[in-house]
């Protein structure tokens, strides 16, 4: 009898404690999803900014230069320098 009872008082022991590590696993994970939504749509509002800026600087600088002024592009039929493919 003694030894039932260590066994019943063991499983509860294993039972209690796994599920106290599952509730704070859930809590700490649940936190960690909040303040992740919360950073990455912060980042994601700062990188729309950026590329709009980008788009609209790019579009700027490209209105003033001609096509063949415009370095590191490539001619049809003909090797950029530098260039070593066949």
């Amino acid at each position: 009898m003694n030894e039932s009872t260590m066994v019943n008082v063991t499983t509860m022991q294993c039972h209690r404690y796994y599920i106290g590590i599952s509730m704070s696993e859930s809590i700490i994970a649940n936190v960690a999803t909040i303040q992740r939504r919360r950073y990455y749509v912060g980042v994601s509002m700062n990188e729309s900014i950026i590329a709009n800026v980008a788009t609209m600087q790019r579009r700027r600088c490209c209105s003033f230069d001609s096509p063949g002024l415009a370095r590191n592009e490539p001619t049809l039929g003909k090797r950029s320098q530098g260039d070593s493919t066949p």
